[in-house]
């Protein structure tokens, strides 16, 4: 079969990116970030880590693999809401409101013909694209990853040709595909799907929250499978989804983490942070502190001010 004369009219543009921006929070950041906002589309995609995004209208909470098309002078604030290492990648570009995929929109500012306007609201929220959570697959992930290349070859000298030309062509083909995923959720089950993701996200917090709780006794995975009647295997994806490390990797960072705060109190020596923490021993205690954090509990109390515990 011989297909001639193949021809489309452009149904989306975009027309430059402003910016790509990689967010790279600590574990110990967990503090807001400035709030910003500008004239442009933005794609926010969550690499690792659990966040949220609060906007004037909503607060997201977005986890690895997952994504926010924020609309243009929509301002936001980024905050870490566990205390685990988180990555987001930020995507800024310009494009008329009229191409992405809304009910109702605006038209571009006639006395700024590089700018977009702020769209209206628009009239089915079932159509809107911007202002959704939206699942991020290998296919997305990879053209992600090629904008962020790209974008990093266009800054190098002399850089690979065309290297800021490709990064627009890829961003292209990501919001076809993200525009075209989210017409296919709407009319499979959206219901089903987003009631399936805030049991998922119910479930992880109520673990997290009878993690804290136990943070002095010494769990296993089959206490806390009996204790939520859950698989070993769900259990474990739900916390790679998440966290990206497995859930007693996670109880044994969120230990540490108990131990800094109890350091920097400097009530307690370091034999009694181990012995309320659940530890066997104080050597054992030091050993996993320095294997997470790279330092020795000394170490890291001779790097605050004030008393240190002994």
């Amino acid at each position: 079969m011989i297909y001639e004369n193949i021809y489309s009219e452009n149904q989306l543009n975009v027309e430059r990116i402003l910016f790509v921006q990689i967010y790279d929070y600590k574990e110990e950041c967990n503090s807001a970030d400035s709030v910003r906002s500008g004239n442009f589309w933005e794609l926010l995609h969550v690499e690792k880590g659990l966040v949220d995004i609060n906007t004037p209208s909503s607060t997201y909470t977005l986890s690895k693999n997952e994504l926010l098309f924020r609309r243009p002078s929509e301002t936001f604030r980024i905050h870490m809401q566990i205390p685990v290492p988180a990555k987001i990648i930020s995507i800024a570009f310009t494009c008329p409101p009229s191409e992405i995929p809304y009910s109702s929109v605006s038209t571009p500012s006639p006395a700024n013909s590089g700018s977009v306007s702020e769209p209206s609201a628009p009239a089915n929220d079932e159509n809107l694209l911007p202002g959704k959570l939206l699942p991020v697959s290998t296919p997305e992930r990879r053209l992600l990853q090629r904008i962020v290349s790209e974008t990093e070859n266009s800054h190098c000298s002399p850089s690979p040709f065309a290297a800021g030309q490709a990064a627009l062509l890829y961003l292209h083909l990501l919001l076809i595909l993200l525009i075209r995923n989210a017409n296919a959720d709407i009319t499979l089950a959206p219901v089903s799907r987003s009631r399936q993701l805030a049991e998922k996200d119910l479930l992880f917090r109520n673990i997290l929250n009878y993690m804290e709780e136990h943070i002095a006794d010494r769990l296993t995975i089959d206490q806390i499978c009996h204790d939520h009647l859950i698989g070993r295997a769900l259990l474990q994806k739900l916390f790679a989804e998440n966290t990206g490390c497995g859930i007693i990797d996670y109880f044994s960072l969120m230990k540490i983490n108990a131990a800094k705060q109890l350091i920097r109190k400097g009530e307690l020596n370091f034999s009694q942070i181990a012995e309320q923490l659940g530890y066997n021993s104080i050597h054992y205690f030091s050993r996993q502190f320095k294997s997470i954090t790279g330092i020795t509990p000394t170490e890291y109390a001779s790097g605050l001010t004030g008393s240190k515990p002994i």
